[in-house]
């Protein structure tokens, strides 16, 4: 009844505006110098599903500020759940956002399985993996390119 295929992945990440080298090398016991501040500074935020197997994200959303339990659910209901194409069991984390009984209506109501991971599991997640790809991508983008096109090229690959 389900296959791998049938696996979506789903997760939030945020980026970080400032876009730099994350390493410095410097002889022991001498301070690295660079252009990276201490403080964070605006993020930028994307919220996407991911099928087993497949790079593409499905319905990727890019947005700034705070990611909360209505925003998601309204995000799941009108973009994720009209993509999905065939019947999926659904995998996300236990973030507080993710509030399970009404997700678990949302989706079941479309016809659609919801499974939470355990606390502090990250490595089961496979959208994490890509997530990292993408902010590694945007570390070494020119200058100047937004997070939208990195996830284009990414997607793209």
């Amino acid at each position: 009844m389900y296959g791998s295929e049938s696996l979506v992945f789903i997760d939030e990440s945020g980026f970080e505006d400032i876009q730099s080298c994350i390493y410095g090398w410097s002889k022991k016991g001498k301070k690295v110098y660079g252009e990276k501040q201490g403080k964070r500074g605006t993020r930028e935020n994307l919220v996407a599903g991911r099928r087993k197997k497949e790079k593409d994200l499905i319905a990727p959303m890019l947005f700034r500020g705070s990611l909360n339990a209505d925003g998601f659910e309204g995000w799941l209901v009108k973009y994720l759940l009209p993509e999905l194409k065939i019947i999926s069991i659904l995998i996300m984390d236990n973030a507080p956002i993710h509030r399970k009984n009404v997700i678990r209506d949302l989706v079941e109501s479309a016809g659609h399985k919801v499974l939470f991971l355990p606390k502090y599991s990250p490595d089961l997640n496979d959208i994490e993996h890509d997530f990292s790809a993408l902010k590694r991508a945007r570390m070494y983008a020119p200058v100047g390119t937004s997070l939208d096109e990195v996830i284009r090229d990414y997607c793209a690959i």
